[in-house]
């Protein structure tokens, strides 16, 4: 296993994330932590402020030796806008150099921006639209079609300067947030490529401070902001808040972080010009960006995304809890033919089957806590191992439904059912009913039943059994399903070998 540490030198942060790769494709953060150094701040002349300078050397040499602690075998340090643009780069990358051993290297703002689209393509389910990463004293911007980027960009704007020009500009609120939008938008003209979209992704600290301040408002009961969604208007309420708030009282705003308080009204501009410009409603939040986007090209063979935003990210999981795969995935292909042969008795649509996938893939995962109630185990942790593919609504419910594969009378918390309806829930129990039925069906977890036929009657549906050897195992523990189904599906369930 290669542990390998990633350190990006950003204008407004300096962020390290130490991940450990294994064999199958798959990894495990270990560890990560951030600086606020403000290095794109206060820069003389073009010149990166010798203040600045020493705050990153002192933290970099502190993440030389966390990444020592935890004997990584190699350590990646890539630099963004801040250094990109300084007058004093080579200077300081011979300091760095000397007092670190790190020799990084400055990305070319398109460098940064396939970083950024390469991050999301692989763990955001969206196949086109705009992707916009806002840093502290530059923003990227990316045109994905078809999973694809097909244009890519850096302008020089950010949370940093753009906040630095809004103070500096007189008049009121209004009327200075105006000229910094003419400025943006004359700058956003350019972008020939750019055109109107429905849907953005957006990178870095200031949308991952939005969904914060937009979750304390809801009261919201996922902690994750990787996909986490919010329309336009909201995006809008967040930026009047801020706008209309003294900045001394900033920091009292919940959600948003004090190291952020100074800067995030020239973030939350820009975001809000690119989505007027664009006619942008939808937006999602990424957790992933650079640092994330550098993890996947060192764990894929190609840089090519992956095929399948959710298998990929369950196939990692799979690895990471040391999961019987064999039995997973078989649980899963029963899972899989119940579903569709029964489709006209449980009324589902095909779409949500990948709430039973991860649902099934997954069910066994709480035994890495205790063999005793995993089922409540694997519960906590599918909605705490940051799925990738899925919405927060359908991570919510395959959580369920894995703990429903072995009582289908697990109660589900108010805060969760804030994000269902009254269909959801049915799903969940149906969806629970089927994966107890398909775990029963491999109670031996050597895959002997080969093949399910089912037969639907008027007042029964019959599960006639293709096996290997002897199934009275497997149908004894199969049946005991019997009575939830009859109280879900009005049919009374019988097992049968074939």
């Amino acid at each position: 296993m290669k542990t390998l540490g990633i350190i990006d030198i950003g204008s407004n942060t300096i962020r390290l994330v130490v991940v450990q790769f294994t064999e199958q494709q798959s990894y495990i953060i270990l560890d990560q932590v951030k600086e606020s150094v403000r290095l794109g701040k206060d820069m003389l002349d073009g010149n990166l402020h010798p203040i600045r300078i020493r705050k990153a050397l002192n933290a970099l040499y502190s993440f030389k030796n966390l990444c020592e602690s935890l004997k990584t075998d190699e350590v990646i340090v890539v630099a963004t806008e801040a250094v990109r643009r300084a007058v004093n780069q080579a200077e300081f990358l011979a300091m760095v150099t000397e007092e670190t051993g790190f020799r990084p290297r400055v990305l070319s703002g398109i460098d940064e921006a396939y970083y950024d689209y390469f991050a999301t393509v692989n763990s955001i389910d969206q196949a086109q639209g705009l992707v916009l990463d806002i840093g502290g004293s530059s923003m990227e911007l990316i045109w994905q079609e078809n999973r694809q980027a097909c244009h890519l960009t850096s302008l020089p704007f950010g949370a940093i300067n753009l906040s630095d020009q809004l103070n500096s500009l007189s008049g009121s609120s209004l009327e200075r947030e105006n000229q910094v939008k003419s400025l943006l938008f004359e700058n956003l003209r350019e972008l020939s490529w750019l055109s109107k979209t429905d849907t953005l992704i957006g990178i870095g600290g200031s949308f991952r401070n939005i969904a914060k301040i937009d979750k304390k408002k809801r009261a919201y009961p996922i902690e994750m902001d990787h996909n986490y969604h919010l329309t336009a208007d909201e995006v809008n309420g967040i930026h009047q808040m801020v706008l209309n708030t003294a900045p001394s009282g900033r920091k009292e705003i919940k959600g948003l972080s004090s190291d952020r308080a100074d800067i995030f009204i020239g973030a939350t501009t820009a975001i809000t010009s690119l989505l007027e410009y664009c006619g942008i409603t939808d937006i999602y939040v990424s957790g992933y960006g650079l640092r994330e986007g550098i993890i996947y090209e060192q764990m894929l063979t190609s840089r090519l995304p992956v095929n399948s935003v959710l298998d990929f990210s369950l196939e990692n999981l799979l690895s990471k809890f040391r999961l019987n795969k064999h039995h997973a995935r078989h649980v899963w292909f029963l899972s899989q033919t119940l579903f569709e042969q029964l489709i006209l008795l449980h009324k589902i649509e095909a779409s949500q089957v990948n709430i039973l996938k991860t649902a099934a893939l997954l069910h066994d995962c709480g035994i890495n806590v205790n063999y005793y109630d995993h089922h409540l185990h694997s519960l906590y942790i599918i909605l705490n191992s940051h799925i990738n593919g899925l919405s927060h609504r359908e991570l919510i419910m395959a959580a369920y439904t894995a703990a429903y594969h072995r009582k289908n009378n697990v109660k589900i918390s108010e805060a969760h059912l804030s994000l269902l309806d009254y269909n959801d829930v049915g799903v969940i129990r149906k969806l629970g009913v089927i994966l107890q039925i398909a775990e029963a069906l491999d109670r031996r977890m050597q895959a002997n039943v080969k093949r399910i036929d089912c037969q639907l009657e008027e007042d029964n549906v019959t599960l006639k059994l293709l096996a290997q050897h002897n199934p009275d195992l497997e149908i004894r523990e199969a049946l005991e399903a019997s009575a939830a189904f009859c109280k879900l599906f009005g049919k009374q369930l019988y097992v049968v070998n074939g």
